[in-house]
Parts: structure tokens; sequence; C-alpha cells
């Protein structure tokens, strides 16, 4: 077996991921594991190597999962959400944490962030010891004419006294969303707050930490300083946003713009700090030194701590850590062993970076920092050694006739003969040297080498390509086909960028004068760089729904027979061209959309304070009511906030196979339900675009030109209408045709639509006021709905006992965000309804929630209501779950 550390590692990973919510001991599966190796070190003494092979895969298997288990039994109980699980806090109140920085505080165009290690909080006269991290933000003034206050001068190490709101991340509980609170909890942060002032930030005495990171910290500080002083903010943005990124991992300063023109041309990895950037690192450290005539030894170990350096430099990240663990093992390996593979190297790496963090087998990242280094192993270099690395190893001793001899391939001595022969033609041309055929030699052979590198670069790019392919519609729902041509052009520019701008940042603080030439010479690359991602930003790039679970085991076993066809280099052509099959099946996703049969369902989702529902009709035909939130401009190409429909609507939609949109329906024209709906425009083919009366602003007379660039049909609708769909009935309740809005949209403006089937209705009545809801129940007949969407939010005087009674819903709805700072929804508001109806839902605690008007009546459930509560007891009762979903999945 080629690549027995490999398979070791798969069983491994696969036991982390199988064991990682089973409530199996790890006392049990550690027993187990160490008996299966037991049993195949036995086997392997007597030479019965299958059996011996299949007890070390059973035994790291189990070794993994009792890998997982021991670390979920080993939090310590002080850890902070574990206190907040156990003791009786009340978060609602300003608490007071002591704490001491584990970084210095980061500095934002519009914020202020800092990340505590806990020792301590205070609430309700009571002290509890805490551990584990929270990030508390301070939002800077966006008036610029108002002065910025002075913040505390802190660093690392410095201990604090803060009082704070904090709340658990907040996750949005919807299909296909994101998780954002385990996306922290793997960087040990596990409470969220914001500071109203900086004053209630006050040091205390006794800094904590060490005094290396103290110095790291310190020299980080000045790197980007100087940094600011090379390519100033004000008149270099992008060069500076690039660079701040690119080189110490600083993504704050990256405008909207910018970061959407990488992310679209798929080439947003070169500005995260990752394993791509401790390559090219590597490289050229281990390169220096070699041309300096250090040994290799010398050089394996220097390269390793400048590695292990910029590890600490830019704040121990992730993805630096396991390019740094891959880089060391590879290079050990290389001072041990006379021929090292990459694929054996990196499963080493990956062994030991799943044994320091298990919680990582879970990570998105680590699946695609792994899977880039897999396929190159696997697939880019087997072509580039039947490819391009015999020609370039013929390149060397061009002009010694007798090396021919020694080359078994006719081709590569064809080639050698026909170099010679273009040699000698251009000789004459060659004014510079005396030996004009030897000169012309070497300058052909320097090309020649330049063009297959090149074409290393591309086989590499196509391997990385075939495999993110399927990757980047699992985590991202897209597909970029300029991708693989944008980066055969920009990988090898960051192999410039990275080495240079560092040395630019460290030679500028011991020779400034020296420093600002290198800086120009950065500062064109750069300038290319942003040429060629703004050249493909936007071009041959759409969204996809994720893949089933089938084709995506389907696609996994595609790989795996094309590097195992190149390896051994047999039928390739059949592999490739069947991969090639399923990338299409992939990118076409040729399924039908997750939609119930012969119902009409609504579903609110959970976008926190704001709107959002998806209906769906017994016809198949899809509408969107709101679009939620989005980012708010302070600046300078720079946003602030969440954009509720590039995280929550439109992954939703995707996950349920989602292609297009029959109609799009604006309630009315404030932000938290009109902003998200740019990003809906963008990324779906919409029939038609519904909107009440509103007033002009700027942000509704914006979405609507974007309507119309779009090419999509605009229309407005007052109460009285009514049309069937499918045997649904819509009718529009208000506003009247009398009704004229005022100079700035208000909630009263909002389209109030109710959809009935076979005598079962859903209101969806926007943000209406008390006035409204007083003169619509005066219309009680036509006011009568099963399901309720709450007007606004639960806010002060919403769901009056009039509007309810002629409503009489069964379940009620409250789109609200946890935390809101409004307050909502009121207690009496939340009283009246759970008085009136069977079951009262509220997003920001049971996430999205479903209504289906079927047949025989109403059912309704809730996202939190679907998920499992507590782990599964065993494995096997794990695998019976999953085989339940997946045989109610191909019921559905």
């Amino acid at each position: 077996m080629r690549f027995p550390v490999f398979w070791l590692a798969a069983v491994f990973a696969a036991g982390l991921a199988a064991f990682a919510d089973v409530d199996d001991p790890p006392r049990v599966l550690f027993a187990l594991a160490l008996a299966a190796l037991l049993l195949g070190t036995l086997c392997l003494g007597r030479r019965w190597l299958t059996t011996a092979l299949a007890c070390a895969l059973v035994g790291f298997f189990l070794f993994g999962g009792a890998t997982i288990s021991l670390r979920a039994a080993s939090i310590a109980a002080t850890r902070v959400d574990r206190v907040i699980a156990r003791e009786p806090l009340d978060l609602s109140e300003a608490v007071r944490l002591t704490g001491w920085l584990r970084r210095s505080p980061e500095q934002k165009p519009f914020a202020v962030f800092y990340d505590l290690e806990l020792e301590n909080l205070e609430t309700g006269g009571q002290r509890y010891d805490a551990s584990g991290g929270v990030r508390l933000s301070y939002f800077l003034p966006s008036d610029r004419e108002e002065p910025r206050p002075s913040l505390p001068a802190l660093r690392y190490g410095d201990r604090v006294e803060v009082l704070t709101r904090v709340h658990a991340p907040v996750n949005r509980q919807n299909l296909g969303s994101f998780d954002w609170r385990a996306h922290l909890a793997r960087q040990r942060i596990f409470l969220e707050g914001s500071l109203k002032s900086p004053e209630l930030l006050t040091k205390l005495p006794g800094p904590r930490g060490n005094r290396f990171s103290r110095w790291i910290q310190t020299l980080r500080t000045r790197l980007l300083a100087q940094l600011d002083s090379l390519f100033p903010p004000d008149t270099r943005g992008d060069e500076n946003a690039v660079l701040r990124a690119m080189l110490l991992g600083d993504s704050g300063f990256l405008s909207h713009r910018l970061a959407e023109d990488f992310r679209t041309s798929g080439t947003y990895h070169v500005l995260v700090v990752s394993g791509l950037h401790v390559g090219v690192i590597a490289v050229f450290v281990f390169w220096l030194l070699r041309r300096l005539r250090a040994s290799e030894e010398v050089g394996a170990v220097i390269t390793l701590a400048a590695l292990v350096f910029y590890l600490f430099l830019v704040e121990d990240r992730p993805p630096i850590e396991r390019a740094v663990w891959a880089a060391g093992v590879y290079l050990t390996a290389r001072l041990l062993f006379r021929q090292v593979h990459l694929g054996n190297t990196t499963a080493v790496a990956a062994l030991l970076v799943l044994f320091l963090h298990p919680e990582w087998i879970l990570d998105p990242s680590f699946h695609l920092s792994f899977a880039a280094v897999f396929l190159i192993a696997f697939l880019a270099l087997p072509w580039i050694e039947r490819t391009t690395q015999p020609y370039r190893d013929s390149l060397w001793f061009l002009d010694t006739p007798e090396r021919a001899e020694q080359l078994r391939e006719p081709r590569l001595v064809q080639f050698r003969l026909d170099l010679r022969a273009l040699a000698e033609l251009l000789a004459p041309l060659a004014f510079w040297a005396e030996e004009k055929e030897r000169a012309v030699l070497r300058l052909l052979a320097w090309v020649v080498r330049v063009g297959l590198r090149a074409l290393d670069f591309f086989l590499i790019s196509l391997a990385i390509h075939l495999g993110f392919v399927l990757l980047t519609a699992l985590y991202f729902q897209r597909v970029v086909w300029l991708g693989l041509a944008a980066n055969i052009l920009v990988v090898p520019l960051v192999g410039f960028i990275v080495p240079l701008g560092l040395a630019t940042l460290l030679v500028a603080l011991l020779w400034l004068a020296g420093g600002m030439l290198l800086a120009e010479l950065v500062r064109l690359l750069v300038g290319l760089l942003l040429v060629i991602v703004e050249s493909v930003a936007g071009r041959l790039t759409w969204g996809i729904p994720p893949p089933p679970a089938w084709l995506v085991v389907l696609y996994l076993g595609g790989l795996a027979l094309l590097a195992v066809a190149a390896v051994r280099q047999q039928r390739q052509r059949w592999a490739f061209a069947g991969l090639v099959a399923l990338i299409l099946v992939v990118v076409a996703h040729p399924f039908p959309p997750r939609l119930p049969e012969n119902v009409l369902e609504a579903t609110v989702l959970d976008v926190g304070q704001g709107d959002s529902v998806f209906l769906t009709f017994p016809n198949g035909e899809t509408w969107l009511v709101d679009g939620g939130r989005g980012p708010v401009e302070i600046g300078r190409g720079y946003w602030v906030g969440e954009d509720i429909g590039r995280t929550v609507v439109v992954p939703y939609l995707r996950a349920r196979g989602i292609k297009r949109l029959d109609r799009v329906w604006l309630t009315h024209a404030h932000h938290d339900h009109m902003a998200g709906l740019g990003e809906v425009l963008d990324q779906f083919p919409v029939g038609s675009f519904e909107v009440g009366p509103a007033p002009a602003s700027s942000a509704y007379e914006k979405l609507l030109q974007h309507v119309r660039e779009r090419g999509i049909r605009l229309r407005q609708h007052r109460a009285g209408e009514r049309f069937t769909l499918a045997g649904v009935e819509i009718e529009i309740l208000w506003p009247p045709p009398t009704y004229q809005p005022g100079r700035a949209p208000s909630n009263n403006d909002s389209l109030v639509l109710r959809l009935c089937r076979a005598n079962t209705c859903v209101l969806l009545p926007g943000d209406i006021e008390t006035d409204v809801e007083k003169t619509l129940a005066m219309q009680q007949p036509a006011l009568q709905a099963a399901a309720l969407k709450v007007p606004h939010h639960g806010g002060r005087g919403a769901a009056t006992t009039e509007f309810l009674a002629a409503v009489g819903p069964r379940a009620a709805i409250i789109s609200v965000g946890a935390t809101n700072p409004f307050g909502h929804p009121f207690e009496e508001v939340t009283e009246r309804l759970a008085a009136q109806a069977e079951r009262v839902y509220r997003t920001d605690r049971d996430g999205s929630v479903t209504v289906r008007v079927e047949e025989h009546g109403l059912a309704a459930e809730s996202f939190r209501e679907q998920q499992r509560s507590e782990l599964y007891p065993s494995l096997w009762a794990k695998l019976g779950a999953c085989a339940r979903q997946l045989l109610l999945l191909e019921s559905d």
C-alpha cells in the first residue's frame, strides 16, 4: 500500500465525524480501539496482512470516536457557556466581566473589537468563576463631524473590567443557515457583546499572558502602522486593504465592492491568510537559504522557525496552524527519507491536527484546506510527473550532446534535438554573447522551463478546481467558471506579493528609504492583481443548490477513481469523462425543488429583526414576501450589519432547491423588510415584483431601479384585489384605493395579504399598527385566518384584542430578532396571543416556522422542533436516524 497513513487519517476523521454527536463513553471506545489495534499487531506478526489492515482501520475509527468524545467530556465546568446553562443568570441586564485581552484591540474603520479571556463575571450581586472567550465591539460614531472618543490604551495581556450586556452568539435557525455559534466556538468565543462607551472599560493591574506573545503583538501593531505609512488608506485604500488581509490577516478594511470582486472571481482565498500563504513563505525562505549555501537540515529548521513565527504574527489562526503542521511534517520527512510523498505527509499532519483539535472535523475551512493539498498530491503531481517533469529534466546540460544518450524515451531525445536545431537557427541573433549557440540554448531552456511551470500551475489549478466544484456547491452554493483561469494568473502573483510584501514591511522598520523602494514594486504587483480580479469578477458565475447526499458520495467516488487512474496511468480519459459528467450534474442540478405536493405552505424565516416569508402553492409556484434587513453604508465603501438576503434568504432558497421565484412581494419600504431583496434579485430569476403604494425614498428608488435593470415586471396593488392560484384564493386587504402614503415610508404602508385554501387561511399583515388593525377588524368575515404572522414583530400596540378576535388564529408567529433593542415582542402582546392562539411561535427562539394548509386543515412546525434536542445514545441509534431521514427524503 503506497499511502497507508492516508487511509488511517481518513478512518480517524470518519470516527470523529460519526461520534461528534453520540453519547458513547470515551473509556469504552478507547478500550475497543486498543483491542482492535492490539489484534492488528498480532495479525501483522503472523503476516495476516489483510486482517491486520482491517483491524488497524477499525482501531483508528474507534480511536477517532474516543478522541472527540473525550474532548466533549473534558470541557471545564467554568467555561462560560456551561456556567450560563447551569446558573440562573439574567443576561438581559448588564453584567460585569473581568478578564484579560487575548490580543491587542482590533481596529476597524467602523469599530474596535476586544477579545477577552474571562476570569469571572458578576451579575445580580453574585460573582461566578468563568473561563472561555467573549468578543466585545465598540462601534465608532458614523458621523464624521462628531469627534471620536479617546479609547483606552490597551494591548495583549492587559487585565480589564467591563460593564456591558452580553449574549450567546445568535444563530439563524433556518435550513441552510451558517452555524455562527459553532464558528465562534472553534475560536473559543462563547459570548458576544457591545460597549456603549469606552469609559465602561477599565484597565486593571497585573497583566497576564507571556512576554513572547506581548512582543509579537507589539511587532504586529508596528507592522500594521508601517503598512499604513507605505500604502496610505486615504490614497491607496484598495492596496492597503488587500495587503492588510493578505500579509497579516486583517480583512476588516476590505470595502464591500472589493470583497465582492474577489468573491465572484473565485479568488477570495488569496485574501484569507491560509495554507497558500504559508506554502509561499516556506518555498521562498527555503529557496533563499539554499541559494545562500545553507545545508538542507539548516534550511528546514530555519524555514520551520519562520513559519511558526508567522503563525504567531497573524494571531494563531486555525488555517495557518494547519498549514504549519503540514509544512513541518513535510520538511521533517525530507530529512528522514530520501523520497517523500505529499499525500502521506499531509495525512500525518491531518492526524496530528485532528488529534489536537478534533472539533475541526466539522469546520468547512478544514475540508477546503486539506482537500486542496490532497487533490494536488493525488491528481496534480501524478499528471506533472508524467507530462512536464520529464521535459523539464531533459533540459539539463542541453548543450551536451552526450546527455541525450542517457534518455530512454525517444520523445525526449527528439525534444532536445529540436531545441538544439532551433538554437542553431537563432544563433546569429545572439548579439550579447560570444558563444552564440550556447547563449541561445540557455535562453531557450529558460523560456521552456517558464512555460512548463505555467503548465504545472494549470494542472494544479485544474486538480483543485475539480474537487472544489463539489465543495463550493456544498458550502457556498456557487460555481465560478473563470476561477480556474483567474487562479492560474493570481496564485503566481501571490507567490511574489506575499514574501516581497513582508520583506518590505520588515525592511521599512530598519531602513525606511529601502522599504519605500520595495513598496513601489509591491504596489505594481497588487495593482496587477486588482486588474485581473476586477476583469473577471462576476463573469460566468452563478448560484446553484447544494447537491443531494447521494450525489456527494458519487462525486467523491469519481474523484477517487480519477486519482487511482492518475497514479496507475490507466483509463484516465474514462475516469476524467465520468467526473466531468458528474460536474455537469452538480452544476445543472436537474432535480425538482423540495416542495410539498398539493399543499399551500408558508415559512416565516428567522431573519432576526425583520420579515421574510417564503410561500409555495399546490401547483409548485413560489413567492417571497419581503427579504429582511441589510447592511448600512457608513462611507468610503464600508458597510455595517448583516446582509440577510445573502446570509439567510438565499441559502434557504438554495437549500430548498429553488432556482427561480415566480413573484417577490415587498410589503412596505422599510429597511428591515426591503434591504435583503437586492441579493435575492441578483441570485434568482424573478417573474414579477409586487408592491403597494409607497413614498419615494432613495433606498426604495434604488431597489426599483434594480428591478427595472433586471427586466422584472413591476406591479402595484391595492385593497380589493382578488385572484385565484391553484385553488388558493389570494386577497389584498390593505391599503385601500384611497390611501395616500406620507413623505417617508411608514408601517401602515404595508400590504396585507390573505391566502385561503379550503376555508383555511394564512394572514400576512406586514407591520400595520393599531389603527389599521382596528379598521381591518371591522371587516371580520374577511379577516379570519388559522395562521397569523403577528404585525410589527409584536411591538407595543400590536395584535390588539379586537384584531385577534376578528382573526381567530390557531397558530401565531412573531418574526423577531434575539436581543433586539426595541424590546419586541412586548409581554402584553404575547399574553394576548397566548390567550387566543393554540400555539405562539417566536423566530428568535423557535427558528423558522412553517405552516401547511392541506385539504384536511392546518399543520405548523418550527425549525427547532425538527432538530434533535439531545445526543444520540449510541452510534447505532444515529445510523438508524440517518437511515430514517434518507427514507423520508426519498418518500418526499
